[in-house]
């Protein structure tokens, strides 16, 4: 009899996604902030200098490494689909049920075939584990392994990381304001959400993921399988 243990973590680089933090295992902490989007293209030439100059005044205030994520996907209108079976079912008219059923029929099929796409922005910034007091710059430079984060206590790691973070947030966002983007740190929940369907790009149309805080248990643990080892005599 023979046991082979695995864990799906063992091929991803989070250690834990808390307090609206991404912790990774080398000992980094992320926020992760969604940015909002103008239509460049329907700006006048005027209005498109002063985006570009704008942004160049965003990139130049910046005292610290951003990371800027580009995350596309097919356009999930699943909610948009169960309102239309609701007021399908709603509708006492047959003629009205019936045209209901074949727009919501329609709207399917067309973002399916036309493969309309949706596009968010992410700006992730960063403290790394020797800022925060886990390794130190020698161990960086000698590449040393993952560290073993299970011998830390994550709060303190986490008050730290926050000290430092939350003011370059405050400044993204201010800064994106002046451009006219909306800006906002994503939570715990959304940035779960965000990595299921990044880890998971064709199952994550209509996926609902319950609230992180009511986990009885982590979200991927390890299997263990067992195999009967037989010899032909």
């Amino acid at each position: 009899m023979a046991e082979i243990a695995s864990s799906t973590q063992k091929f991803i680089d989070i250690f834990e996604i808390v307090e609206d933090v991404v912790i990774l295992n080398n000992g980094c902490v992320s926020e992760i902030i969604q940015v909002g989007t103008i239509n460049f293209g329907l700006l006048s030439e005027e209005e498109q200098d002063a985006a570009i100059f704008a942004y160049a005044s965003i990139l130049n205030s910046l005292n610290f490494p951003i990371q800027i994520v580009i995350k596309t996907q097919t356009k999930d209108i699943t909610n948009y689909l169960n309102h239309l079976s609701d007021a399908e079912a709603k509708a006492k008219n047959p003629t009205h049920k019936a045209q209901i059923a074949r727009y919501r029929e329609f709207v399917k099929d067309w973002v399916k075939n036309s493969n309309v796409l949706d596009k968010r922005f992410f700006v992730v910034i960063t403290a790394d584990p020797v800022d925060l007091g886990i390794t130190t710059p020698k161990n960086v430079l000698n590449q040393q392994a993952d560290l073993n984060l299970n011998r830390y206590e994550l709060k303190p790691i986490i008050e730290k990381a926050k000290n430092s973070l939350d003011a370059k947030r405050d400044h993204l966002i201010s800064q994106f304001a002046r451009l006219g983007l909306g800006a906002r740190q994503i939570t715990t929940q959304e940035i779960i959400k965000l990595f299921y369907n990044s880890y998971n790009p064709d199952s994550n149309e209509g996926v609902e993921l319950i609230n992180s805080q009511e986990y009885s248990a982590p979200i991927v643990t390890a299997g263990v399988v067992s195999h009967q080892l037989t010899q032909e005599g």
